[in-house]
């Protein structure tokens, strides 16, 4: 790993946090889009992942970091797709599905403390109360039914793959042919072992010297892992000016630290 480099990387990525964050700080929201606000606070997460996998490599850990980039791998495949065409379907498909999700959940509970009564709360307040669970899904149904009837011809997608394919049929700005479905299939299928510390997983951490002595590591090719979660913080600042959450000309740390970026691979 190029400790130098990976310095001069944090050193313009926190620079770049800094100024976005403040110019973001200046925005005056009233009457942003669905899709503006959506993205509006996205800013928060997509930095802080990109300073974590910074930190982590820094330390040299790299394999840990792989597991951050895959969550920012599919971060951005998400808000590039509710970028394209439908924004408004697809923000309120996926909004239906994250109601669905939760309703889900509060259903496998009552289940659970149905089975073992032993981890029942009599205390209204606390999740493992049949009677917050009663309201809890109530509440979470009222949402999902509001969703459905501001958009009665509900359509979109969850899983990933296809939104990549989705992205690449969109002919998303400043992008390669390619890069969305390379990035699922060669990147973030490739980041799923560790992610899991499945079998897969596990063996990233272990390695065999020529005299059979097994050693443990916490991975490498530190330069990669950084550059590339940077560059996900690049695009979606990108982002942020496509769709007029921020006017004006890009401030200049943008095109800066896409010029670094380029770099790690030379």
């Amino acid at each position: 790993m190029n400790n130098k480099y990976t310095e001069k990387l944090n050193k313009k990525f926190l620079q770049l946090k800094q100024e976005i964050t403040y110019l973001l700080s200046c925005v005056n929201r009233s009457g942003h889009s669905h899709l503006q606000n959506y993205i509006f606070f996205a800013h928060k997460p997509i930095f802080s992942f990109t300073e974590a996998i910074l930190i982590l490599c820094g330390n040299k850990k790299s394999n840990a970091a792989k597991v951050l980039l895959r969550t920012l791998f599919e971060a951005h495949i998400d808000i590039i797709y509710h970028q394209l065409k439908d924004s408004e379907q697809k923000l309120a498909f996926s909004t239906k599905r994250m109601f669905d999700e939760r309703i889900t959940i509060l259903k496998e509970i009552l289940s659970l403390i149905k089975k073992y009564p032993n981890f029942e709360s009599q205390d209204e307040t606390n999740l493992f109360n049949n009677k917050y669970l009663a309201k809890a899904l109530n509440d979470q149904d009222k949402n999902r039914q509001a969703i459905l009837m501001a958009n009665p011809n509900l359509s979109g997608t969850k899983h990933l793959q296809d939104k990549a394919k989705l992205c690449e049929e969109g002919e998303v700005k400043n992008s390669e042919p390619g890069s969305f479905e390379r990035m699922y299939s060669l990147i973030y299928r490739q980041l799923s072992p560790v992610a899991h510390l499945n079998i897969e997983g596990l063996q990233t951490f272990i390695e065999q010297d020529e005299y059979g002595k097994i050693f443990f590591h916490e991975g490498d090719n530190c330069d990669f892992i950084a550059a590339e979660g940077v560059k996900i913080s690049v695009a979606f600042s990108k982002d942020l000016y496509d769709n007029r959450i921020l006017t004006g000309e890009q401030v200049k740390v943008i095109q800066e630290t896409e010029k670094l970026i380029s770099q790690a691979n030379t």
